[in-house]
């Protein structure tokens, strides 16, 4: 009479446990997505650089000193936080073109006012500067070296423009 009764117990108690795991399990799954619900998503891209490419197309007027340019979006939650604060990095993946990639050292991030700007230089590349300005809720940058000197600059929407610049073209001659 006793195994019965403790077989029961034992049926109960597994079924327990098995109902305690699956509780457990779509908790695990809801807790999951919430954590991915509140995650910011990035433009689409699988890109891991600050810059995705775009699908875009815009006219501007032709210009001696532009080489070539590149219409592109951001990743914007690389430098900012869903509240447009600053993020404290020290490095950031520059992919201007896609044969043209720094990495970008940041070595002061300022806030004045609405504006927040990230100046340092190109990681390995002697004599140069970065400099990425974030106000009035658009980007720019500036990147220059003796590699070359690279522009970025807001368009439209979500789209900007990174240009690469031959100074030998301005009026003067000069680069």
């Amino acid at each position: 009479m006793k195994t019965p009764i403790h077989l029961l117990s034992l049926c109960l108690l597994l079924g327990s446990l098995t109902a305690c795991s699956a509780a457990n399990s779509q908790a695990t799954a809801r807790k999951t997505e919430l954590v991915s619900a509140m995650t910011p998503t990035l433009p689409n891209s699988t890109s891991v650089g600050f810059f995705v490419d775009s699908d875009a197309t815009h006219t501007f007027p032709e210009e001696p000193q532009i080489s070539r340019s590149r219409l592109v979006e951001i990743n914007l939650y690389q430098l900012i936080d869903e509240n447009g604060r600053s993020i404290p990095v020290e490095e950031i993946t520059l992919n201007l073109f896609p044969d043209v990639t720094f990495t970008g050292v940041i070595k002061q991030i300022e806030e004045n006012g609405d504006s927040l700007s990230w100046v340092g230089y190109l990681k390995d590349v002697e004599f140069s500067a970065m400099t990425i300005v974030y106000t009035s809720g658009v980007f720019m940058g500036n990147f220059a070296s003796p590699l070359g000197v690279y522009e970025f600059s807001y368009v439209e929407e979500d789209l900007y423009r990174i240009i690469m610049i031959d100074q030998t073209k301005f009026p003067t001659g000069e680069g």
